[in-house]
């Protein structure tokens, strides 16, 4: 692997670290906000959350406690031996300021994660051939789209299979999953799988608890090890042609790894199209170069075919005019065609042009012209070919038998 190939690999990795270290900094400071408000705002008959490991989650109980301290500001309640207004207004001012840096957070990871994308789709705008192409797909996945692990499947009209598997450490489950991929049948796609939605809604999907999810296919669930999991269809051209699963090996994905996986799988699929284009128009230039070769074949067959028939007319010819072939006994064309028309139709039969036989019997081409009409004209054919066979038929017949 280069060096630049390298450094395309580690610049997504590197980011996909750094935001996951932003974000379990948020998570612990959210998590201490969080504590420090229940504090402020416990009752006796209040239960405290419980520690939230995904952001989403913590959001969502810093809101309901927003909320409320938000309640009692506009109510201007004090509780007897509970926090002050002073300091329900400072909690509020701390809450709304956390939410506010995880909201910058979630643009920036957004936008940081669009350009690891980006990042990762450009080398392989470089590869023209999609069985090539498919085979670095779930390591683009994850190098570029911040998974630990991804698949990449196939649909083949009514069917699905898993192709191909890249996950960041190799272990035994890793290669049991592949045994397993080698010798699964193909699935079929009924109503009651996950993948048969993404088929008909052409939508990325999230599975967030495979354990107690219905769609979700058993089998590979059990051979696999998917924790939540996002998939996204690949669609090159409107259909659907094959799948992408990816996961992280903390066991928590979002909505936002489900729009990226998304994002991924619609420029892998205009890259694929490209290929598959390009591979289509190769094979039709390979075909139109050999039936060039064919067409120059024939040519210089045909040329060189010319070149021995006019050798050959040229040797035997005697002094003073071309030479035609001998009337069979018998023949009366002599009688039918002036000895001009037989000169020039001897060198019909030769392949000769007009301008070649005006040459051989210095007379201008249209002279030559006025003969052929005459010529085709008496031996009733439609044009030289015609006149040529037939005067050879003529010429070469076997005398009438007595």
């Amino acid at each position: 692997m280069s060096t630049v190939e390298r450094q395309r690999v580690r610049q997504p990795a590197a980011l996909h670290t750094a935001l996951a270290r932003r974000r379990a900094g948020l998570i612990r400071r959210g998590t201490h906000l969080l504590r420090a408000t229940e504090g402020l705002l416990a009752t006796n008959d209040q239960q405290a959350y419980e520690d939230a490991e995904d952001l989403d989650v913590l959001v969502a109980q810093l809101d309901v406690l927003t909320a409320d301290v938000m309640e009692r500001l506009a109510a201007g309640r004090v509780e007897p031996g509970g926090a002050t207004l002073g300091e329900l207004g400072n909690a509020l001012v701390e809450l709304q300021t956390f939410r506010s840096e995880v909201h910058d957070h979630e643009v920036h990871e957004r936008l940081d994660r669009l350009s690891a994308i980006e990042a990762g789709l450009a080398p392989l705008r470089f590869v023209h051939d999609p069985d090539e192409l498919l085979a670095k797909a779930c390591e683009a996945v994850v190098h570029s789209c911040g998974f630990d692990r991804a698949l990449l499947s196939r649909v083949e009209d009514s069917t699905w299979r898993p192709w191909k598997a890249y996950a960041l450490s190799e272990g035994d489950g890793e290669r049991g999953f592949r045994e397993w991929m080698a010798t699964t049948p193909q699935i079929p796609l009924d109503h009651l799988l996950l993948e048969s939605e993404m088929v008909r809604r052409h939508a990325p999907a999230l599975v967030d608890d495979p354990d107690n999810d219905p769609r979700v296919y058993r089998p590979l669930i059990e051979a696999s090890g998917l924790a939540p999991y996002v998939a996204a269809p690949i669609m090159p051209t409107g259909k659907v042609i094959g799948f992408l699963h990816a996961d992280h090996e903390s066991g928590i994905v979002t909505e936002l790894d489900r729009d990226i996986l998304g994002a991924f799988a619609d420029g892998f699929g205009q890259i694929f199209e490209r290929a598959v284009l390009l591979r289509r128009l190769r094979y039709q230039r390979e075909q139109v170069r050999e039936a060039m070769m064919t067409v120059e074949h024939v040519l210089e067959d045909l040329a060189n075919a010319e070149i021995e028939l006019a050798a050959r007319a040229n040797s035997e010819r005697p002094p003073g005019g071309p030479t035609r072939l001998p009337p069979s006994p018998g023949s009366r064309i002599d009688s039918l065609l002036t000895p001009r028309e037989l000169e020039v139709l001897t060198l019909m039969a030769t392949g000769a042009t007009n301008s070649r036989i005006a040459e051989q019997l210095v007379i201008t081409d249209g002279t030559v012209k006025s003969h052929v009409k005459r010529i085709l004209r008496k031996l009733r054919s439609a044009n030289r070919a015609e006149a040529i066979a037939r005067y050879l038929r003529l010429t070469m017949a076997s005398p009438p038998s007595r």
